[in-house]
């Protein structure tokens, strides 16, 4: 029990984390806005009500998908810069550091989205025939929440063996100057 203790109190009552989940707070935010603002650019541009799949149609998902790839990408180039710099103190990056990054946020995407589709079965087979019409919502940010833990170390990962390559490419170009 206490190596899991230390573990906990090690990574996760940290300022390091505390950052992250500030960071993660203002990485939702951003998202929130830029899905609501392609939303609206799409209800504007078009002629007919594209407010549910019924009336809609085609464009109702292409606005979705559209809104959902926009808030995804511009929230993670947030996140990634911002947790690089304030989060992991990161002073150099490289094109490595952001494809594995990238890759991890992708995998965040999936798995969030894959947690919030079981939260919503759950919440269904909880509320049966009375399903409250915010279920989505919360079943989304419950899964965004049991995400922060894993990600941060995932994350971090990334960060540190970016730190290594980039010392021990120092080491090699200082060795081959000598």
């Amino acid at each position: 029990m206490s190596k899991a203790w230390n573990f906990i109190k090690e990574k996760f009552l940290s300022k390091k984390f505390l950052s992250f989940v500030i960071i993660g707070c203002i990485n939702t935010i951003i998202n929130t806005l830029v899905y609501k603002g392609v939303i609206m650019i799409f209800d504007f541009l078009s002629e007919t009500d594209i407010s549910t799949a019924l009336t809609g149609g085609i464009i109702y998902y292409i606005s979705m998908a559209s809104a959902t790839l926009l808030a995804f990408v511009t929230a993670s180039l947030f996140s990634y810069y911002a947790n690089a710099k304030f989060t992991y103190k990161q002073k150099k990056k490289d094109s490595k550091t952001f494809g594995e990054a990238s890759l991890a946020f992708i995998g965040r995407f999936i798995l969030t989205y894959l947690f919030t589709l079981l939260i919503a079965f759950i919440f269904t087979l909880i509320f049966v025939d009375n399903l409250p019409s915010w279920y989505r919502t919360l079943s989304n940010l419950i899964a965004s929440v049991i995400m922060i833990p894993p990600f941060y170390l995932v994350l971090g990962w990334v960060f540190k063996r970016t730190k290594k390559r980039l010392e021990d490419k120092s080491e090699t170009k200082e060795e081959t100057e000598n």
